[in-house]
């Protein structure tokens, strides 16, 4: 009977597998983020795990181990006994966090940011970058101040709906929106911000994130679909 593997072959064989994952586990550990397939950074997320439970340890025999396994010993060896040590010394694992971030060029490979977790600044991360500029889009979009809209989402009880397609729709969207907000009010508890103190970061972002979409409307794509629609002009994304 054939029994299941414990790790994912990566369709590659042990020796290759073993020297790529030693790579990815250096290069994460050294810059705190990176970018690799989905099925790479899970098989990843283990291995950190496991290196960040040794630093915190801190035996002699924890450190050879970590120095037989990784790279650059001397420049990751400090960041796993120190810094990481310090900070994830009230938490008991999962130290890592996925991202996804679309699919690759070429061969559509999925992939996702595979990141360290901030506990000191969670503001620092890409996850909380994301949400902000997500609030400052749809502040451009509504033309208002929008995180006090975003955390009470309301659905409007006199709309009149044509058929049950359109309810579900606007029931999804509804849902959506509850999603979101529970998302925020996770983020402003982790970051120990006030309503204000987000908007006021949300405010600074919204300049960067005009200037993206002016630039994404200036691609030639857009250029054409505006010229073809001028009146209702359908939206890229």
């Amino acid at each position: 009977m054939h029994a299941k593997s414990k790790h994912r072959k990566l369709n590659m064989h042990s020796a290759l597998r073993r020297q790529v994952l030693r790579n990815l586990t250096t290069d994460l550990i050294k810059h705190g983020r990176i970018e690799t397939t989905v099925p790479r950074a899970k098989e990843l997320r283990r291995l950190v795990d496991k290196m960040i439970t040794l630093g915190k340890r801190g035996t002699l025999q924890d450190r050879r181990r970590i120095e037989a396994y990784l790279y650059q010993p001397k420049i990751v060896v400090p960041l796993l006994m120190d810094t990481y040590a310090k900070r994830f010394a009230d938490r008991p694992g999962g130290f890592t966090r996925l991202i996804n971030i679309g699919t690759r060029k070429g061969d559509c490979a999925p992939m996702t940011m595979i990141e360290i977790l901030n506990t000191d600044t969670p503001e620092a991360e890409v996850g909380f970058s994301y949400l902000v500029k997500s609030l400052a889009n749809m502040q451009l979009q509504e033309e208002t101040k929008i995180v006090d809209k975003a955390l009470a989402p309301t659905m409007d009880p006199n709309a009149v709906f044509a058929d049950k397609r359109t309810l579900k729709i606007a029931l999804d969207a509804q849902k959506s929106k509850e999603k979101f907000a529970l998302k925020i009010k996770k983020a402003m508890k982790n970051t120990g911000m006030s309503t204000s103190m987000l908007q006021e970061i949300v405010d600074k972002n919204v300049p960067k994130v005009q200037k993206l979409n002016d630039a994404e409307a200036g691609t030639k794509i857009n250029r054409y679909v505006k010229e073809m629609w001028p009146e209702n002009t359908p939206t890229m994304r």
